[in-house]
């Protein structure tokens, strides 16, 4: 008899950064990016996640991802942005 399967995550980085809204020529101070530590089984699944979270409209982005100790030494759990 088969074990059940098992959903393979990965830790993915994801920074969420707000969208300008000034003009041309017009200099506004850059905010720094937010950057999420998320267990999901794909990028996209990631990017929503985080989405979900922000109201205003940002640019989210995947910028990496962690190793299985990194993610472990977090505790981080399965679909919860963790900010790092």
């Amino acid at each position: 008899m088969p074990g059940r399967t098992r959903s393979r995550y990965t830790t993915f980085l994801v920074s969420v950064t707000a969208e300008r809204s000034g003009g041309r020529g017009r200099s506004s101070p850059k905010s720094a990016p937010l950057v999420y530590a998320v267990m999901k089984p794909n990028a996209e699944a990631a990017l929503q996640a985080v989405r979900t979270l922000t109201e205003a409209p940002v640019a989210v982005a995947i910028v990496g991802s962690l190793s299985t100790r990194v993610s472990k030494g977090l505790k981080l759990k399965p679909g919860e942005p963790r900010p790092v």
